[in-house]
């Protein structure tokens, strides 16, 4: 399997000097699933901010899809996200921006080969297979935190990412959304078998939701796996 993840000796520190992160290395490989779990505060935001290429680490290096993120220029870090589907734990949308324009702005501002037409169309598509039932023309700000997740998992997946990650995903979900949501990732990564899949979460109650083949725990500075013999 290919790397498309490596962390190598990284260290992360808070303001005050509180070290999050010591000497951490991992990596993740193409068709994987992999569950981080941690309290809050633990720096689980930190790494998926430096997987995102929002915050570099105080040592070390994170190299995604073969780029060492801390050295890639500002249109050369933008270009690889167009490889990485985030979905962060606050689902944002853009609130003047109809429903299917928050799921198309990607199509539309990074595939201009196609007609915008077009790329309503394949946001459209996408939502359907979320399940969302409102109203694709209207805004965002009103609808319940389940639709918002349905939405900013569309607008994640809108481009065919090789990474998708996760950050607290099932935070505020009732059972039924919870597997609704996992469902349709995990159909993602079965058509798109080379797919790397990152989640986040508090507790370890979800994983059966998505079967991980791996789990990493945070525990004081350390990130440590998990046996799964």
């Amino acid at each position: 399997m290919g790397t498309l993840v490596d962390i190598k000796s990284v260290s992360c520190y808070t303001e005050a000097g509180r070290p999050l992160f010591e000497d951490a290395s991992l990596s993740f490989s193409d068709g994987e699933r992999v569950l981080i779990i941690a309290p809050l505060a633990s720096g689980k935001s930190v790494l998926i901010r430096m997987l995102a290429g929002l915050s570099t680490p105080d040592k070390g290096t994170v190299t995604v899809l073969g780029e060492d993120i801390a050295a890639l220029a500002k249109e050369d870090l933008n270009r690889l996200r167009q490889r990485i589907g985030f979905v962060f734990h606050d689902s944002v949308l853009i609130s003047n921006l109809k429903v299917i324009e928050n799921v198309a702005l990607p199509l539309i501002y990074h595939r201009s080969s196609l007609s915008y037409e077009e790329a309503m169309q394949g946001a459209a598509s996408l939502i359907a297979e979320t399940g969302f039932r409102g109203d694709l023309w209207g805004l965002p700000g009103m609808l319940p935190l389940y639709a918002k997740k349905e939405i900013a998992l569309a607008r994640a997946l809108i481009l065919k990412p090789e990474i998708v990650i996760c950050e607290n995903l099932w935070d505020g979900l009732t059972d039924t959304e919870k597997r609704g949501l996992s469902l349709l990732l995990l159909k993602y990564q079965e058509s798109n078998p080379g797919s790397l899949l990152i989640f986040t979460a508090l507790s370890d109650a979800d994983a059966p939701l998505v079967r991980p083949g791996r789990v990493l725990r945070i525990d004081g500075s350390r990130i440590i796996e998990e046996s799964r013999a």
